[in-house]
């Protein structure tokens, strides 16, 4: 009975992952039961809301014997993942030294785990991690495309009008993240979102 759990878990997985190195294990059946005819034993999930971790399947006989149970089938996805080699605070951009690649469980991954260490290399760290935690896109940024007292194109737009100017920058800042920049002409100091190519762009105003 075991090994129909399992095939019946294995079977049920989704596209790609029979093919990886998936550990499906079922336990044992405590009872015995009758002798059951394959072709009246079915194999129905019970209560599932994930392929992975803790399955829950019902093994239910309908000849020549009827009898129904359950058994627990654990689903084990090891997936390599980027984790902090070492306790990092925020605002710190990730370099070799702080990444890891470890093995960890697929049930237990948080959603957007990164898999490649040059997913965050050079990125921005959001939050605080702790050693051994795997990092997410969520929690990263871009790379700082200005730092502090950097000298930037500062470019005001508005109503087909563009027009730059040199700013000093006054925070540093990722593309899409917004950070003061002080005209170094008039002195103002105004915000903009950082672009692509690490100017800064601010509304114009009138």
């Amino acid at each position: 009975m075991s090994d129909a759990a399992e095939q019946f878990v294995r079977a049920h997985l989704p596209a790609g992952a029979a093919a990886q190195h998936v550990r499906v294990h079922a336990g044992e059946v405590a009872a015995r039961f009758p002798a059951c005819a394959p072709q009246h034993l079915l194999t129905l999930p019970f209560g599932n809301s994930s392929p992975y971790g803790p399955q829950t399947v019902q093994l239910r006989c309908e000849a020549p014997h009827s009898w129904s149970v359950y058994l627990q089938v654990d689903v084990d996805w090891p997936q390599q993942v980027v984790v902090a080699a070492h306790a990092i605070s925020p605002g710190h951009t990730l370099g070799p030294a702080d990444l890891q690649l470890l093995q960890r469980d697929r049930a237990g991954l948080p959603p957007g785990a990164l898999q490649d260490e040059s997913q965050a290399e050079g990125r921005v760290l959001r939050f605080g991690v702790a050693a051994g935690q795997s990092l997410t896109e969520s929690m990263l940024s871009g790379p700082r495309l200005i730092h502090y007292g950097q000298a930037v194109s500062l470019i005001a737009e508005g109503d087909g009008v563009r027009l730059v100017a040199l700013g000093i920058a006054l925070q540093d800042g990722s593309q899409g993240q917004t950070v003061l920049v002080r005209n170094a002409q008039s002195g103002k100091v105004v915000s903009g979102v950082v672009d692509a190519r690490g100017d800064v762009v601010a509304a114009l105003l009138r």
